[in-house]
């Protein structure tokens, strides 16, 4: 897949320039994605063209700040890129594999002369790093983080999160890490399937969108219902009508 731009590299700046990177070259800042949304997206991107997904692609490009040893570190869209890695697994219109999957970057800083400790405090003042893994504990070393793409885990309360917000539970809002504050919100009053107390299934094999379809929207109506309820207030975006004495 051949965007027409640069190859992101290095020595690559700061200034509105679109670049374009493999996906397998992009390094994670946080340790877990929902893959609900991820697959729901992916399987959206498979029945794109070369030019549709190209055009996809172009209009949504991803941030990224570049870090010592060649690392091009995500800032936002892990579940965009991700989605593109899945994609390219199996047959898909546009003709791409894991080998030549790409996304178009715009890169917000080049601070590889930063050193690790240096470089992660100035990700972390900046809100580009999420140090908590796919459980929600942590903070947890940038030195733990994934690697690649491909081993985000699965946080299935990131997951409800975006199944509430795209049923209007709550508004996209352009706050750190939105969805994972969501996420915790959730996690801390809901178990989404029972076979977790019976010690039968780990969190991160949990997928809504594999369950059927009523005890789905009746986790979800109950999640929509904690969005708007008055508790949630001071979460991003929060849509309720909250009674004020």
């Amino acid at each position: 897949m051949d965007f027409g731009y640069e190859e992101c590299s290095s020595k690559s700046h700061r200034g509105g320039q679109l670049y374009q990177i493999r996906v397998a070259d992009l390094h994670p800042t946080q340790s877990a994605v929902g893959l609900d949304e991820v697959y729901a997206k992916a399987e959206a991107m498979r029945k794109k063209s070369e030019d549709e997904l190209t055009a996809y692609l172009i209009t949504r490009p991803v941030p990224i700040v570049i870090g010592n040893d060649n690392k091009f570190c995500l800032t936002d869209h892990h579940h965009q890129a991700r989605a593109v890695w899945e994609a390219a697994k199996k047959k898909n219109e546009a003709g791409i594999d894991q080998g030549n999957a790409r996304v178009v970057v715009e890169v917000l800083y080049n601070w590889s002369v930063l050193k690790d400790y240096e470089f992660w405090k100035a990700m972390h003042g900046n809100g580009w790093v999420y140090l908590f893994n796919s459980q929600g504990g942590g903070p947890l070393q940038p030195a733990s983080l994934p690697k690649h793409i491909k081993d985000l885990r699965n946080d299935p309360y990131r997951g409800l999160a975006w199944y509430v917000r795209s049923r209007f539970g709550y508004s996209k809002r352009p706050a750190d890490f939105a969805e994972f504050q969501w996420a915790q919100y959730f996690r801390m009053r809901l178990i989404l399937d029972n076979r977790l107390l019976r010690n039968e299934i780990e969190d991160v094999d949990i997928l809504l969108s594999e369950m059927k379809e009523e005890d789905r929207n009746a986790i979800v109506e109950e999640a929509i219902a904690l969005a708007r309820s008055p508790e949630a207030a001071g979460l991003p975006g929060h849509s309720g009508f909250v009674t004020r004495g």
